[in-house]
This record gives C-alpha cells, structure tokens and sequence, in this order.
C-alpha cells in the first residue's frame, strides 16, 4: 500500500476518533440537569434526606448542616428549616426550562428555581428554594 493512501485512509479515523472524544468530553447537559432536579425534589417528597444531600454540592451540605447544627439529612427536612420551603416546593418541582453557561446551569420548575454545577460527568445542586429579587440576587433556602 503506498503512504500517501496510507494517510488518506487514517484521516477518516483519526476524524471520527476526536469527534467521538469531543461528544465523551462534552460533559452534563440538559436531561442531566432535568434528571439531577427530579430526583433532588423526589428525594425531598420521599422525606429522604440522604439521597437529597448527596445531590447537593458537598460545601452546600456542609454550610446547611452547620448552619442548621444537624447532619444535612436532617437540616435539609427540618420543617421549620429548609424542608418547610423545599416540601412544599417538591409537589410542584415539574422542570420548565433549564439554561446552561459553561459548567453553571439553571433549572426552573413550577415552583422554585435551582442552581447546579458540573462536578465531572454529572451535575450538583448549588442553590435550591430560590426566589428572584428582581434585579438583586436570588435568595435561596440552601446554598454554598
């Protein structure tokens, strides 16, 4: 076979191989922001609190469990803490849109508005029971 077939035949491949790395490297994208929500608030209607926590941004857990003076299971339920927004909020949690910058996203549902991060191949919930302030900053019930 001559080289320059050869090198005509390996572009193809090399092509298809950085195009394959590309989409692998891509990271998170809208469905896993949809699915990171949907579980976070099934978790909270479920009273499971792990399963919640582990959801979060592990600085969002810790800030909450100190905040709260309870392990974040806990904090996260507490009725007259964060679970008396989250609660209700879980019942209506259908996503509505979600927006991505970069490795930030955005995911509004019926009732609350959340904030995630990309944390290798998955998102984390930064913020969460977050109402807009008009042109001041969301205030958010848990957040790092």
């Amino acid at each position: 076979m001559n080289t320059r077939r050869l090198r005509v035949l390996r572009a193809p491949a090399v092509a298809a191989l950085v195009a394959a790395a590309a989409v692998g490297c891509s990271g998170p994208g809208d469905d896993d922001a949809r699915d990171v929500v949907s579980r976070f608030y099934a978790a909270v209607a479920d009273g499971d609190g792990a399963a919640a926590c582990a959801l979060l941004l592990p600085g969002a857990a810790d800030d909450l469990a100190e905040e709260e003076q309870a392990p974040c299971p806990e904090a996260l339920l507490d009725p007259a803490g964060p679970g008396g927004v989250l609660g209700p909020r879980a019942a209506d949690a259908a996503v509505e849109a979600v927006h991505r910058a970069g490795s930030q996203a955005q995911v509004v549902t019926a009732s609350d508005t959340v904030f995630l991060a990309r944390s290798g191949d998955t998102w984390v919930v930064t913020a969460v029971g977050c109402d807009p302030r008009g042109e001041r900053p969301y205030d958010c019930e848990v957040e790092s």
